[in-house]
């Protein structure tokens, strides 16, 4: 099983046993946990290796839960996915996590990659047309690259809109090139 399968076996299991306000909490406090363990080798050591017996891991897991402060959901989740040793997938489980939460929510992130810092009123025109597209709440994440000389890209989820001169020049070479062949 890949980190996308694990990630989405886990996200499901988090929506289908939280109640919904507190998703977002649980998915908190995984981020925090995901955080502490990638700062600190030897707790990663002792979660990921199987040198450690499951006792001695769910000794600690509880001694450091029990100084996070983090709730029980996050607890009984954490533990499974280190009992089950998936604990390398926890950033993908995340990620899943959120995706699936925002879905419930109908919200979505749009990224807007362009050349130059977009100023807020075009921003706040373009987020309302992106809303009215999608038929979801959208938030926008800007992103700059020099390289696309003109236009922008946006990305929503697995689709991209690419109206960037970089991006029509790419179109235009592609089109010459099977002109060409003709």
């Amino acid at each position: 099983m890949n980190k996308n399968q694990i990630a989405k076996k886990y996200s499901r299991a988090l929506i289908n046993t939280v109640e919904v306000h507190n998703i977002p909490k649980v998915i908190e406090e995984l981020i925090v946990f995901s955080k502490l363990i990638e700062a600190n080798r030897k707790l990663k050591l002792l979660f990921a290796s199987q040198i450690f017996s499951e006792e001695e891991q769910n000794r600690a897991l509880k001694e450091l839960l029990t100084r996070l402060k983090i709730s029980i959901q996050s607890e009984k989740l954490l533990k499974l996915i280190i009992i089950q040793k998936h604990l390398f997938a926890i950033k993908e489980i995340i990620k899943a996590s959120m995706n699936v939460y925002n879905d419930m929510l109908k919200k979505t992130t749009a990224v807007v990659i362009s050349p130059v810092t977009m100023d807020t009123s075009y921003m706040d025109r373009l987020k309302n047309v992106l809303k009215t597209l999608t038929k979801r709440d959208i938030s926008i994440e800007s992103r700059i690259d020099p390289s696309l000389l003109g236009g922008f890209i946006i990305k929503i989820g697995s689709t991209v809109y690419d109206s960037s001169l970089k991006g029509q020049l790419r179109l235009l070479s592609a089109e010459l090139k099977v002109e060409s062949f003709k």
